[in-house]
């Protein structure tokens, strides 16, 4: 692929970037929230993100393939966001490998050298080329435990490295954050990851901090009575 042309279809698309990161902080925002109810969404976010790659990629003849290998990203996450088999649990997963898919991650939402004269962070071609979309799919697949899909994994850390292969022979080390996060799904779909053991009594003691958590919080709406409190202007009977 030739990154001049990767440039011009990111700078021709820079509006659609924006919408994408302006996507993923919404993403981001209910994923925090709701955590490990989150698979459907996902899915469905990034069903999108390769879909409008594809678009942005097949206005070129030179990118025409690399817009058929999103088209068929795009359809594997599809297929998966109507019968979800992804697992978006971050409970289990050792904070190492947390804090280096994040950083990969932040790589993807921040693409340099593609967003012209406009801040990377808000413009880079998420969601218009494949390189930051597929690292910020398989940051993310990468960080979730203990199990991902494995033929949307696998698909894109195949991606991952033939596109970060070719891209770091032609245009250098921008695409070796690529490799790496493709590797390191590799080396997880293989087994080669490790998962937080659970310890025993960890249910019983979170359902317990979520009720006194829920008890403790001020809303305006009312909400289960809790039996450890009296009433306002109740006396306490001898």
């Amino acid at each position: 692929m030739d990154p001049g042309v990767l440039k011009q279809v990111s700078e021709e698309f820079l509006l659609l970037s924006g919408l994408h990161h302006v996507a993923f902080v919404v993403l981001a925002a209910i994923l925090w929230m709701r955590r490990e109810a989150m698979a459907r969404i996902v899915d469905a976010y990034f069903a999108v993100a390769f879909a409008t790659a594809a678009f942005a990629l097949a206005t070129r003849p030179e990118t025409r393939l690399a817009a058929l290998v999103a088209a068929a990203l795009a359809a594997l996450w599809l297929r998966d966001a109507t019968r979800p088999k992804l697992a978006i649990a971050f409970g289990r997963t050792p904070r190492l490998r947390l804090w280096i898919m994040a950083a990969l991650g932040l790589f993807g939402i921040a693409y340099p050298g593609y967003s012209g004269e406009l801040p990377g962070a808000f413009f880079a071609p998420l969601g218009v080329i494949l390189p930051p979309t597929v690292i910020l799919a398989l940051a993310i697949l990468n960080a979730a435990s203990p199990t991902t899909n494995g033929i949307v994994h696998w698909s894109l850390a195949a991606t991952g490295l033939v596109v970060g292969g070719v891209g770091l022979v032609v245009e250098g080390w921008i695409h070796a954050p690529l490799i790496a996060v493709a590797i390191y799904a590799v080396a997880l779909l293989l087994g080669a990851g490790r998962v937080i053991e659970e310890r025993e009594g960890a249910r019983e003691r979170s359902v317990r901090e979520i009720r006194d958590r829920m008890y403790s919080r001020k809303t305006m709406l009312p909400g289960p009575r809790d039996p450890r409190r009296r009433r306002f202007g109740s006396r306490r009977r001898r």
